[in-house]
């Protein structure tokens, strides 16, 4: 939506929002998934997190996981193999926060494939322009899966000129054995080809060593990883307002750890799995006088195939797929801006627990939103969205938001929204039985969908060189898919996958932004949390009752920069056990070698912290005192 609030001059006022379109692609303080219209992140109604390109390359982000440390609301969630973790959106699981590049789902799989967290491997870091975080429920625009929020990976796009960089990036652990080793490289690049086609171009290749477990080398603390990616698209100018975009994204991880078994022959063995992702894309858009629009198929797909050595048998393969054609209008009428839309989803699972090792659902939807101003500074978003589910039936999620610009420092804003996860296709299939390990897993067709419903409110100062902000929020949960226990024969147990559990989760987060001098600037956030399970009256496992991070930025001259940072990760428990809280430290230094050229070297996890020895019991690991150096080539 153009900023621009009130009517004027219409020519300067088209001129203007004319402007702004045609810059999109660079705007930095813009945020376009709270409403699927452009907000400043100040005043959008939702909760946002804006991370640049600039800042993930001096982050030195490898992937979406490192990309998204740090944010807001954003813990870890373990998921106890190979040291492996996923994020949690304010105190909800990475199964409730629905992930997207540009405004399209991938396929999930942490809620499918056991202690997996292959999705945060979809795209390059290399090929993104800004990643959107909205912590707080989007059900309303995007269906299930975003009862924490989205995270939406806004790739780069060409210019009216040919732009691109190259990367290439090592790291070494410290005293990790060559263990936890990586080298990476990646290269982008976009631009015109003749008067109405734009292509883009992007790959990447990168290999990271496993990390040997200490108290018994048998054991991968770390797993190691081998990846190769590719992406191709372009976008064709059809009219002077309308456009159609093509894309694919294809990508092959292979993912390695050590174990030891007890079944059979005792002895070590290795673990593989090879991870091949994909989707494919096709987008028209328009805009014209007063209105614009899109409509798009894509289909996204995640295959996973496991092998093991010493004669072990591998676990099944497994195939995730998602064929979708959505579609909105924006249109203005009056002070109202109204967005109408709808989708069409068809999901589909390979599995040979399931009877003829298949199953699919189909989803569908119809959705509609209006934003427009109750007085002079207040301005209300409202919408709802009608899910239709081919097992479980129709879910409503209505959202309501209110942004007030109480002063030219001030904003408040808050609101209600309503979210939901439909269940997967294992829990929801009655065929469905999983027995490849010591435990049977049984489908359930009475599954319901897990639900929430939550509030917040936010304060946003900002005047000079300083900014402030506050949140507090509330979310009730009701319906958590979990498992119940049916028989226990031997050492098997039989679970059917039902809905028994509800939560509450209470937090605040609060953070400042400091200019400190011209040269100088202080970044602070924190989160406090607190969880309840209603069944047992205690708090939620894997869920910190604090975080913080805080870093500081320091533009030394000539080109120069360097870096400070600390992340701390407070109390929680796991596995009923309690865990304590660790900090870690990081610090980096950059510098521009001419127009073309930037080297940036430093140290993460500077005191070496190890989980393994603050606590048996963490079900994720973090990699030991590690010295990275990456150059980069822009133009």
């Amino acid at each position: 939506m153009c900023p621009f609030k009130k009517q004027g001059l219409a020519v300067l006022v088209a001129a203007a929002c004319n402007a702004v379109a045609a810059n999109e692609a660079t705007l930095k303080d813009t945020v376009v998934t709270a409403t699927l219209s452009e907000h400043d992140t100040r005043t959008a109604p939702a909760s946002v997190t804006i991370i640049t390109r600039e800042e993930l390359e001096t982050r030195n982000a490898a992937d979406l996981l490192d990309a998204v440390r740090g944010t807001p609301g954003m813990t870890f969630s373990p998921r106890q193999v190979g040291g492996r973790k996923t994020i949690a959106l304010r105190g909800l699981e990475g199964k409730h926060t629905l992930t997207l590049i540009d405004g399209r789902r991938i396929s999930p799989s942490d809620d499918v494939v056991g202690h997996s967290d292959y999705q945060y491997g979809w795209l390059p870091i290399q090929a993104i322009e800004r990643v959107e975080i909205i912590r707080g429920p989007m059900s309303t625009l995007y269906g299930s899966e975003a009862l924490g929020g989205v995270v939406n990976l806004i790739a780069r796009q060409p210019k009216d000129r040919w732009i691109g960089s190259a990367m290439a990036s090592a790291s070494n652990m410290i005293g990790g054995d060559g263990g936890g080793d990586s080298i990476r490289a990646s290269v982008f690049a976009a631009g015109p080809v003749g008067e109405r086609l734009t292509l883009r171009l992007t790959g990447e290749s990168a290999t990271k060593s496993a990390v040997p477990k200490k108290e018994d080398p048998r054991y991968s603390e770390i797993e190691g990883s081998r990846s190769h990616s590719a992406g191709i698209g372009g976008t064709v100018k059809l009219t002077d307002r309308q456009s159609l975009d093509v894309g694919w994204n294809d990508g092959r991880e292979e993912r390695f750890y050590n174990d030891v078994t007890t079944t059979g022959v005792i002895g070590q063995y290795e673990t593989r799995y090879l991870i091949d992702r994909s989707q494919g894309s096709l987008a028209w858009r328009a805009e014209f006088d007063g209105w614009r629009s899109q409509v798009r198929a894509y289909r996204s797909e995640i295959d996973i195939k496991n092998s093991r050595t010493n004669g072990l048998a591998a676990t099944r393969p497994q195939n995730i797929s998602d064929q979708v054609v959505d579609g909105f209008a924006a249109i203005k009428l009056g002070g109202h801006l109204l967005t109408a839309g709808g989708e069409f989803r068809e999901e589909t699972l390979k599995n040979s627990g399931l009877i003829g090792g298949k199953d699919d659902a189909t989803h569908k939807a119809l959705f509609v939103q209006d934003e427009f101003f109750l007085a002079d500074k207040l301005a209300l978003t409202a919408g709802l969205r009608a899910d239709n589910h081919e097992i479980f039936g129709t879910e409503a999620s209505p959202r309501a938001y209110l942004v007030w610009e109480a002063a030219p420092a001030l904003v408040v804003k808050g609101g209600y929204g309503h979210a939901f996860k439909a269940p997967t296709l294992k829990q929801i299939s009655p065929s469905y039985v999983g027995a490849e390990g010591p435990h049977t897993f049984m489908g359930n067709a009475k599954v319901k969908p897990e639900k929430s419903d939550s509030l917040e409110i936010v304060a946003d100062w900002k005047r000079g060189p300083l900014s402030l902000r506050g949140t507090l929020f509330h979310t009730k949960v009701e319906d958590l898919i979990t498992y119940r226990l049916l028989s226990v024969v031997g050492i098997r147990r039989t679970y059917l996958y039902d809905n028994v559990n509800k939560a509450s989760i209470s937090g605040f987060e609060a953070g400042f932004t400091w200019d400190v001098g011209g040269s100088l600037s202080w970044n602070t956030d924190l989160t406090l949390l607190k969880t309840k399970d209603k069944a047992t009256g205690k708090t939620l496992e894997d869920r910190p009752d604090a975080t913080l991070a805080s870093r500081l930025d320091w533009t030394i001259g000539d080109g120069w920069g360097a870096r400070g940072g600390l992340e701390y990760v407070g109390a929680q428990t796991g596995a009923g056990l309690g865990l304590p809280g660790y900090s870690l430290w990081n610090a980096s230094i950059g510098k521009h070698l001419g127009k073309t050229f930037s080297l940036r070297a430093g140290v993460n996890n500077l005191s070496d912290v190890r989980l393994a020895e603050k606590s048996p019991n963490f079900g994720y690991a973090e990699p030991g005192r590690t010295l990275f150096a990456t150059l980069r080539a822009d133009f």
